[in-house]
């Protein structure tokens, strides 16, 4: 047993029943808010091209994007680039798991890296709605780490953390593994606070981890779509991007039938086992936690590496309660599901090359261009087994 905690398996459909849905008569749409950046070129092309696999993968029509308002006297499947508020959610008439490929969450905090760590101490200052229930459910499916809201807080907890060894600063809100920093002093770690806006600390917070080194970084997963429900693990790539960082470079995925409760039954090594259960301990503390989200997608990052003394730990880093960069593996899994009812398991992968490439043979090319804001680059999807 790797934790007390039970995991809790929180598919709500039955696997592979896609008929009789509310929204069956309308179709899939994006839902949209104007007021917020729309992204880079390869970002709106790859959902675009999302958009269209899930409505044929449906058999639904694809509809013109959707903001709020619009999609409240509507019976459609919505997909949303960002989990969303509840109130936002409410406002789009989503109230259940049938109309939206996503994530629901009381409050902008719980959808961001927040939530994995607790607080420095009772007294540290925290945003309204806050759980302390969380940490003490994740135990150590987390790394040794503090989320904090306030430079005081931050100060304290990057000084506890620095006493074992370095430490990674996260911005809670970053995606493509941008965003972070590591510092190995008490004035390395006052000088990176000090950039930190008070405010916008309030607001998001911050989070302080142990750091670690030779790192492999692993997606685990569940996706609940048209009754169906898969679930994965995989590992993540890294590539270069034209500014010389290091950023996401697509998954590998091993998918399966079912819910998390699946992925723990297959026989894996003990290192991919303590992996998914890590990810599944996380999916259920929230739930916990934060009772009244709603997810159909989510994926976790789980890493494992080394820390300052030597040994290997494994631990939860964040959640993604939106379509992202594995999604496209992902509905290649279900469109491989559906057309072979007999196969139990695949293996699909998402690739993003910073370069003008010519994909494999049998691949779904979600971006082949130059994009305006960062360059030349390539995105597709590909099944293997």
């Amino acid at each position: 047993m790797l934790s007390a905690f039970e995991v809790r398996d929180s598919a709500t459909f039955s696997p592979f029943i896609p008929d009789s849905l509310p929204w069956r008569a309308s179709g899939v749409a994006a839902l949209v808010d104007h007021n917020r950046p729309a992204g880079n070129v390869h970002d709106r092309a790859s959902r675009a091209t999302l958009l269209a696999r899930i409505a044929a993968l449906l058999d639904q029509p694809l509809l013109d994007p959707v903001e709020a308002e619009q999609a409240s006297g509507m019976t459609v499947l919505l997909v949303p680039g960002d989990a969303l508020e509840a109130e936002d959610a409410s406002a789009a008439g989503i109230f259940n798991h049938s109309n939206i490929l996503g994530g629901v969450v009381p409050a902008m905090f719980v959808g961001t890296k927040a939530i994995t760590h607790g607080l420095v101490n009772g007294e540290a200052s925290r945003p309204p709605g806050w759980s302390v229930m969380m940490a003490e459910l994740m135990r150590d499916a987390a790394l040794p780490g503090y989320t904090a809201f306030t430079h005081a807080d931050a100060a304290r907890a990057g000084r506890l953390l620095l006493a074992k060894g370095p430490v990674r600063i996260k911005n809670v809100c970053g995606k493509a593994g941008l965003g972070q920093e590591v510092i190995r002093t008490e004035a390395e770690l006052d000088a990176a606070l000090a950039h930190e806006d008070a405010d916008a600390l309030a607001e998001c917070g911050i989070v302080l981890e142990e750091n670690l080194t030779d790192v492999v970084t692993y997606s685990v997963g569940l996706v609940e779509l048209a009754g169906q429900t898969i679930s994965y693990w995989g590992t993540q790539n890294l590539t270069t991007d034209h500014k010389g960082r290091e950023v996401y470079g697509g998954s590998d995925l091993h998918v399966v039938r079912g819910g998390f409760n699946a992925l723990i039954a297959l026989d894996l090594p003990e290192h991919l086992t303590r992996v998914v259960h890590c990810a599944a301990i996380f999916d259920s503390a929230a739930h916990a936690a934060y009772p009244g989200i709603i997810l159909t997608r989510r994926n976790y990052d789980v890493i494992e590496g080394t820390d300052a003394e030597g040994g290997r730990r494994i631990g939860v880093l964040e959640q993604s309660w939106r379509v992202g960069g594995a999604s496209a593996a992902e509905i290649a899994a279900f469109e491989a599901f559906q057309t072979e009812p007999e196969t139990a398991a695949v293996r699909c992968s998402t690739v993003e090359v910073y370069d003008l490439v010519t994909p494999p043979v049998g691949a779904t090319v979600y971006y082949q261009g130059v994009d305006p804001a960062v360059g030349a680059m390539t995105k597709y999807a590909m099944r293997y087994a």
